[in-house]
């Protein structure tokens, strides 16, 4: 039986009718899959070059087929990619993870499809952990954990968009756009547990004021610790918070101790 080349990166996004449609403009186009290893990577390449441009372009929809064009020239059988040394799979593996990060940030452009985003960010991520531990694996496990964090914010997932910002922002603490991203996916999760229902609050009672009030304190801690949260971490927030009780309770204990010393027994007062 001759060994076909699956369209198993694609299909990750794509249903079967979808992987036709793409194959269809990959031919239409004038593209040809070479046999090769060496011609797909250099075609993939082109591909994805030719897709920045299209999104540079904001044009998304083009931006989008010629980055699943150049996965379709990455895909590999099991058994010819068994055929392939440590290098060639490196090899493979470095144009895979950035053709994954592009189309994480395209179908979020393009249509504003979160699901799609955060399935190429965290195909990226874990293809990225087969490469060396360089800067290179942490330039683009630091886009991928952004565009991850921009497609949870998409679907109002702020909980686990935060975490992917704030890994993102340690990974490159001086970009702008990620700092600028986290503070936002902040607010918009402050705003999301925020205040709607707050003119309704205290209505049966005879203090409504003072119930929004109570509201508007819990939400003013809730955000207060989750910026100390992400500043100094958990342990820290706990040092912070138990620190003047237990000192408090140190203090008591030890005057507690130093009148009962001072003071005569039974004995002596005999």
């Amino acid at each position: 039986l001759m060994d076909l080349d699956e369209e198993r990166l694609m299909r990750h996004f794509c249903l079967e009718e979808e992987c036709q449609q793409v194959l269809q403009w990959f031919n239409e186009q004038g593209f040809e899959r070479p046999e090769g290893l060496d011609e797909r990577v250099a075609l993939a390449g082109k591909l994805r070059e030719l897709s920045n441009e299209k999104y540079d372009a904001s044009d998304f929809q083009s931006a989008m087929m010629y980055a699943l064009g150049s996965l379709h020239c990455l895909d590999f059988s099991q058994a010819r990619s068994a055929l392939q040394n440590d290098a060639q799979k490196q090899e493979v593996l470095k144009l895979v993870v950035p053709v994954l990060s592009n189309l994480s940030i395209v179908f979020l452009k393009r249509s504003g499809d979160g699901y799609n985003a955060a399935r190429a960010a965290d195909f990226g991520l874990e293809r990225l952990k087969r490469l060396p531990q360089d800067a290179h694996a942490t330039k683009f496990r630091a886009k991928l954990l952004f565009r991850r964090g921009l497609a949870k914010s998409q679907t109002k997932d702020f909980v686990e968009a935060r975490a992917d910002l704030r890994q993102a922002a340690r990974l490159m603490p001086d970009n702008r756009e990620i700092r600028k991203a986290l503070e936002n996916c902040k607010a918009a999760d402050a705003q999301q547990k925020g205040a709607p229902d707050d003119q309704w609050r205290g209505v049966l009672t005879e203090t409504p004021k003072v119930s929004r009030l109570q509201a508007k304190l819990r939400r003013c801690w809730r955000s207060t610790r989750a910026a100390v949260l992400d500043v100094v971490g958990t342990r820290a927030l706990v040092v912070v918070l138990l620190g003047p009780f237990l000192s408090y309770a140190l203090q008591v204990a030890v005057l507690t101790w130093a009148r009962n010393r001072e003071a005569p027994s039974i004995a002596e007062v005999m």
